[in-house]
């Protein structure tokens, strides 16, 4: 056998011996939120983290944000395949996949909801109707509470917020009407100037990103109980997630679950800061309890899983309730 025969012969016995080395793999990501946003701070910590330590399994390369692709398109991008990520809130597309609103129910971290078997309930239903996976909550560790100018009256123990003019979109509806709240749309961006021309008496928020807005300026009373947890999540096109190998998904999910973790830390320390400029800027907490708080989540989660069950029916509403109900309390 001549030099150049043994040699490719060689090479095929090679080929037929040793497993072929898996390529790098390269997700592209989209997000909403603009990039200076607090919460972008997480995702943005998770690209780098997945990218510093993938190097030779998995890559996440950012395409940008709405000024990429709008953002109303954004899901029905992931769904195609045109990206293969999303991050931001799931409420922009609850419509577009409502097994995504049982989130907004829950009040624990990230962890306690895939234990309980969320994120594994949700992830079946949208890969069944639109081909989309849900991969991880990022939106862990802040929720929303009411914030007024005027201390509001208190009557048979119990804080009167109705008649009140108080911002919140469209999924806060169901929950102001049982209040007696005359909900008033406001864009986040023009809550400032809403404040300021006395278009809205106070705002339903986040507990955090209130400081960063300047709004205590106008806001005097922060009210507690919260009542509805922040819905932030990662998406994924399903094609593009089940193309990996085992490996590359092994290490997407470690990095996932590292970070919804990270991003849940990351909320709990914007809100102490917010608490800190809250105070120094002279607001007041109103902190309810027994019954009186027990009045503001009440309007919330019984007028939400009202809307769930007639959205996607009563059994599957009471499944996902049963699942919510269970992280919550552990």
């Amino acid at each position: 056998m001549t030099y150049t025969r043994l040699t490719a012969a060689l090479a095929v016995c090679t080929s037929l011996t040793l497993p072929a080395l898996a390529q790098e793999a390269t997700l592209t990501a989209v997000y909403s939120l603009p990039p200076t946003n607090d919460l972008m701070k997480s995702y943005f910590a998770f690209v780098d983290d997945v990218n510093a330590n993938g190097e030779g399994i998995l890559q996440i390369e950012l395409r940008g944000g709405t000024e990429a692709i709008p953002r109303n398109e954004q899901m029905n991008a992931v769904a195609r395949g045109i990206v293969d990520l999303y991050f931001g809130p799931g409420g922009y597309f609850q419509q577009q996949l409502p097994d995504l609103v049982p989130i907004d129910a829950a009040s624990v971290p990230a962890d306690k909801l895939r234990a309980a078997g969320l994120q594994d309930a949700i992830d079946a239903a949208t890969r069944e109707s639109a081909g989309v996976a849900l991969l991880g909550l990022m939106g862990t560790g802040y929720a929303f509470q009411f914030y007024t100018i005027d201390e509001p009256p208190m009557v048979d123990g119990e804080i009167d917020l109705s008649g009140l003019k108080i911002r919140g979109g469209t999924s806060y509806g169901p929950m102001y009407e049982a209040l007696g709240i005359n909900r008033v749309d406001v864009p986040a961006g023009d809550i400032y100037t809403a404040l300021e021309r006395g278009v809205v008496e106070g705002i339903g928020f986040t507990t955090i990103g209130v400081s960063s807005g300047g709004w205590q300026d106008f806001l005097k009373y922060r009210i507690y109980p919260t009542w509805r947890q922040g819905n932030t999540i990662i998406a994924g096109n399903a094609e593009a997630i089940d193309a990996l190998t085992d490996e590359q998904e092994a290490y997407l999910m470690e990095m996932i679950e590292k970070h919804e973790m990270e991003a849940y830390a990351a909320a709990q320390a914007l809100e102490m800061v917010d608490t800190e400029a809250l105070a120094a800027a002279g607001v007041t907490d109103i902190r309810l309890e027994g019954e009186a708080a027990a009045k503001i989540t009440a309007a919330f989660q019984n007028t939400f899983w009202d809307e769930v069950a007639e959205t996607m029916g009563a059994e599957k509403a009471q499944s996902y309730r049963a699942i919510v109900d269970t992280a919550n309390a552990m």
